[in-house]
């Protein structure tokens, strides 16, 4: 009697995160494929390739493997008690890497760049959950030691790389696959500037939004500009606190603007 109330409560506990994240799943595929219809199985491979440099890529490797053995071993353990609610306990761990698989290589739809600030990490949360379930990423440093929540919460939205040497590789490969991006224009800094000046450069500017504190400054774009064929004016630039109405209204025009066409905040 006890063991087929174990496998009963197991079952019913088991078949509600199975459902939980397989919803969430095909909510987060269906609306990405939604915005920005279908793409090539090349840049899905290219965020796979991208994952695998980034911190969490080992984590996330071990954790698919422990999932993997988790519902094998169930399965092996479910024949030999011939239990066959043991199915629905087996069928969850491959449920839940279905869905690590969705959330780490479906496509953004916007990629942040900026410095790794505390801020900077909550204006992406903030960008995120309002755009959610499309995928909004950055290459910040997630790992902020007093707000563990913030942390944990982007942790799969960041590619920040272990080997430095590989961050030129991913920001450039997103910038490709991402229809928006988002610099923060007065981050003064040398990753920064090498990152706009590459939008700058690439034509990607006209995908772009680039951010400013309320006073207006862009300290970025006043040492890169003007260059042949680009000037500010031509610009898409909003302050911080506009920053989320501007993305959203971005992305709501994903589906309607033809190719090449550079995207309008109103």
């Amino acid at each position: 009697m006890l063991p087929e109330v174990l496998w009963t409560t197991t079952a019913v506990a088991t078949s509600v995160v199975a459902c939980w994240y397989g919803v969430l799943a095909a909510h987060s595929w269906f609306r990405s494929r939604m915005v920005l219809g279908p793409l090539p199985s090349e840049a899905h491979e290219t965020l796979r390739r991208l994952l695998e440099v980034s911190r969490q890529g080992d984590r996330l490797k071990l954790t698919r493997i422990a999932l993997f053995y988790a519902g094998i071993g169930t399965l092996v353990v479910t024949i030999a008690a011939r239990e066959w609610l043991g199915i629905v306990v087996t069928v969850a761990p491959f449920i839940l890497i279905a869905w690590m698989d969705v959330r780490t290589t479906t496509a953004p739809v916007v990629l942040v760049m900026g410095t790794s600030t505390h801020s900077s990490i909550r204006r992406q949360r903030v960008i995120k959950r309002r755009l959610s379930p499309l995928r909004v990423v950055s290459l910040l440093d997630v790992n902020v030691p007093w707000d563990t929540s913030l942390a944990n919460e982007m942790t799969l939205d960041c590619f920040r790389t272990t080997n430095e040497d590989d961050w030129w590789l991913v920001i450039t490969g997103l910038m490709e696959i991402a229809p928006i991006l988002v610099i923060d224009a007065a981050a003064e800094t040398t990753g920064v500037l090498r990152e706009a000046r590459h939008i700058l450069g690439a034509e990607l500017w006209r995908k772009s939004l680039f951010l400013t504190p309320p006073d207006g400054s862009a300290p970025v774009l006043d040492r890169l500009l003007p260059l042949p064929g680009v000037q500010r004016q031509d610009l898409l630039v909003a302050r911080y606190e506009e920053a989320v109405r501007a993305i959203a209204t971005m992305a709501t025009q994903l589906g309607r603007r033809g190719v090449g066409d550079p995207l309008r905040t109103e």
